[in-house]
């Protein structure tokens, strides 16, 4: 009944938002406004991602620190999505805050990379803090399409979930649930967006969840392995521009979401996507056990995502890609 609650307490809080946002036109992503990304022709309310939050913090509240950290970084992405004001770095560093009082938890440092290498105390910090905030970017990357990155969210919490135990899985069950309340407003209709706030927010707790669960004994390639769409996509991204002369960070509509939605249209395209990904964690999840398992498994999905790209811009006009 709990996690019934925390649903429908983001599905109302979302709806109420939908409602004030379309009359006091606050907190829209405005279809007038030129964006290369843009798939969208109705301005529709980008701050879905609080109902999420609030409904997660009502399951979570007596885990001070990760709630705080969280906030912290939730807050960032939605004064981005209110204002769009705050310079990628300011958002960072806020970023680096949060995630910092987030380890003040006492869980989260990744210091077993075996078999490649173990890291010492402060060398974890850094790579724990710069993992967990690669994470929270990737995810906000692949925010494009209708239900595709709160979908990718809720199927990793799902596998999250399945693999732990104790608190990482109450956890996470928290945030499906209350992830699901939007998802059902924003797919397949878009009726609201998930935002920089919620994209950041789901990203930086799904990346501090991995890194939980490395202190409790899986491999810390687990979470390579479980978020490898969302983290490829930012590095394939990055290679790409650079290939072509472009800034590395500048937004642009030749992600394989936007040319899979060049041809199957939004709402196809994001469930084709999630189809997908849902099959590869489910055979991540039944058949790899090992760190070395974990680490193929990565280097099958890339593989699979090069040769995929490759066929859809082999469809689309030479001058789209």
């Amino acid at each position: 009944m709990q996690y019934i609650t925390l649903i429908l307490i983001a599905f109302v809080i979302d709806l109420l938002i939908i409602f004030l946002s379309k009359h006091m036109h606050i907190g829209l992503d405005l279809a007038s406004k030129a964006k290369p990304q843009r798939m969208h022709h109705v301005s529709t309310p980008r701050i879905g991602g609080i109902g999420i939050f609030l409904a997660f913090g009502v399951g979570v509240y007596s885990f001070g620190w990760i709630l705080l950290g969280l906030f912290v970084i939730f807050l960032g992405g939605l004064l981005e999505d209110f204002y769009d004001f705050i310079k990628p770095i300011y958002r960072l560093c806020i970023q680096i805050l949060g995630i910092g009082l987030m380890l003040f938890s006492g869980h989260g440092l990744i210091s077993d990379l075996s078999p490649i290498l173990t890291l010492s105390f402060y060398a974890s910090i850094v790579f724990s803090i710069f993992g967990i905030c690669g994470v929270c970017n990737a995810l906000n990357i692949i925010d494009g399409l209708n239900g595709l990155s709160s979908g990718i969210a809720m199927l990793v919490l799902g596998a999250i979930f399945y693999l732990s135990d104790g608190a990482i899985s109450q956890i996470a069950l928290i945030a499906l649930c209350a992830s699901f309340g939007f998802f059902m407003l924003n797919f397949p209709l878009g009726k609201i967006f998930l935002g920089d706030g919620g994209a950041y927010f789901l990203g930086a707790l799904i990346g501090f969840l991995l890194a939980w669960m490395s202190n409790e004994g899986f491999s810390a390639w687990l979470g390579l392995a479980l978020m490898i769409y969302p983290v490829w996509e930012v590095v394939f991204s990055i290679i790409r521009r650079k290939l072509k002369g472009a800034k590395a960070m500048q937004p642009d509509s030749l992600h394989l979401h936007s040319l899979l939605f060049s041809i199957m249209g939004n709402a196809k395209a994001s469930l084709c996507l999630l189809l997908l990904y849902g099959i590869y964690l489910v055979l991540v999840v039944s058949l790899s056990s090992s760190p070395l398992g974990y680490m193929i498994a990565s280097m099958i999905f890339v593989l699979c995502y090069c040769a995929f790209y490759y066929f859809l811009t082999s469809r689309l006009p030479q001058n789209s890609a």
